[in-house]
């Protein structure tokens, strides 16, 4: 970050600036690495562990619980450490440049695991680099999700922000897809392949450093509302108190729970798509990447919906509207495709419409959750006199990846109730019984949809509005005056 971040705090003004379309395409360039990760993590990995590398699958999704827990008690330190950190290039750029290269190394040991070693080598490898591969991610992610919100104060640019990070959703995950299903694994053969594998790694580094490195050197100038002088007050400050008073925030309490709860569900999904598409529904390999890039397809044709729907209705509206929808198309098509006359239609065509949908909301939820962060953060300052975007964002994923590893060993105990077994011999395609099958599709589908609704009422209780922000960000610019 440039030393005019420092005049912008000092001076309290730019803190409602607007960016032109290249600045925002460079700033949300960085959100690819995260994305990238997520998306091969949790569309190939648990796939990966149990009918690659022959790991029992509830052992599978207890290696992915544990790593993404340890990275999860790992956020809330490197949050705070970047809100902390001081430098010439800000207090975020450094931890972001650090990181990068560890997060291809470890994207690479992942998916080259030799699976000769036995069961015990073999899943301690797949722990450590596991626990590799998040923390680094996290390292690289928290401050560039810190270094957004500090960017502007306005309430709708915020939004507009967040949409350009949700563009590079888009873009990595495309990035990944294509060539995993297009090249990389489009056959039978392919999916079980060792070597398929380490070829899925070095495209997933390959994704990681160039859109991070070009988020680095984009956003290295770019001046920031909060620059690199932090007042004594924060600088003395422990992790604890911050803690402490975070939880005193209604409004953060509700976002953590609502995020919490959404991931957790989103996890198991994803976790099982590939195991539902192929027993439940029948699908092919090339099919399979259909339902893929027609989910990403949803997501970015949801950007410019998500935007002009939050010009007319309130960002937590948007939310629970989303929630909504989900459960609707989660627990019922599902159900509807094995009664007539919906019984005749394609299995793709009814995956691809559920995906649809679900791209949908995905990409209304994420811009919305990421522009209220934003704004409770403003409200924390106004309350607490204490700017700590980066334990914000870091406990909002510390939440993401809790949830991701308790919805990765969700989706480990189903697939081991519907009797999946970890293959015995390479290339051995694990078989399940129809009865398995059966419980398979009914936990996916309607079991899911109802847990979307659980989360509503937790919704309920956020209280910023449009109104009751531009009075906390008039308030904040009186005391700074």
């Amino acid at each position: 970050m440039s030393e005019s971040g420092e005049g912008a705090r000092a001076a309290g003004t730019g803190s409602g600036q607007r960016f032109s379309v290249g600045r925002k395409l460079l700033i949300g360039s960085g959100q690819s690495v995260e994305m990238a990760v997520a998306f091969v993590a949790a569309t190939f990995l648990l796939y990966y562990l149990t009918n690659v590398c022959g790991i029992d699958p509830a052992v599978a999704g207890a290696i992915l619980f544990v790593s993404l827990c340890v990275d999860a008690v790992a956020d809330p330190l490197i949050g705070s450490w970047s809100d902390r950190s001081r430098s010439r290039w800000g207090r975020r750029l450094p931890f972001m440049a650090v990181a990068l290269p560890i997060v291809g190394l470890s994207a690479l040991a992942l998916f080259a695991i030799p699976t000769g070693w036995g069961s015990a080598a073999t899943i301690t490898v797949a722990l450590f680099a596991n626990i590799a591969l998040r923390v680094s991610t996290s390292l690289y992610a928290l401050p560039y999700a810190a270094m957004t919100a500090e960017l502007t104060t306005d309430y709708s640019e915020r939004s507009s922000i967040a949409a350009y990070r949700a563009l590079f959703n888009f873009v990595s995950a495309i990035a990944c897809a294509v060539p995993a299903f297009q090249y990389i694994l489009n056959n039978p053969q392919k999916m079980a392949s060792p070597t398929a594998y380490v070829e899925l790694g070095l495209l997933l580094a390959t994704v990681v450093l160039a859109a991070g490195a070009i988020c680095l050197l984009g956003t290295r100038s770019m001046p920031c509302s909060h620059g690199s002088a932090a007042p004594s007050k924060e600088a003395a400050r422990t992790l604890a108190s911050d803690v402490r008073e975070l939880f005193r925030n209604r409004s953060f309490v509700v976002l953590f729970l609502s995020c919490l709860l959404c991931l957790i569900i989103a996890g198991s999904l994803q976790a099982l798509n590939l195991y539902v598409y192929q027993y439940y529904w029948h699908l092919s390999t090339a099919q399979t990447q259909q339902a893929v890039l027609t989910l990403q397809a949803g997501f970015v044709l949801g950007i410019p919906l998500a935007l002009l729907l939050l010009r007319f209705i309130e960002k937590r509206t948007a939310m629970a509207i989303g929630f909504i929808v989900l459960a609707i198309v989660q627990g019922l098509f599902p159900l509807l495709a094995k009664v007539a006359p919906f019984s005749a239609m394609p299995a793709i065509a009814i995956v691809c419409s559920m995906t649809l949908v679900f791209g949908f909301c995905s990409s209304m939820l994420f811009i919305a959750m990421q522009s209220m962060v934003a704004d409770a953060v403003d409200e924390h300052d106004f309350r607490f006199g204490t700017r700590c975007e980066g334990l914000y964002y870091s406990s909002l994923i510390f939440a993401t990846k809790a949830a991701n590893g308790l919805g990765s060993l969700l989706a480990g105990v189903i697939l081991a109730a519907a009797g999946l077994k970890g293959v015995q011999a390479s290339g051995a395609t694990p078989q399940l019984s129809e009865q398995g099958i059966a419980l398979l599709g009914l936990l996916w589908g309607p079991g899911h949809g109802v847990l979307f609704l659980l989360i509503l009422p937790i919704l309920m209780c956020y209280r910023i509005d449009r109104r009751e922000h531009a009075r906390i960000i008039a308030a904040l610019a009186l005391r700074t005056a």
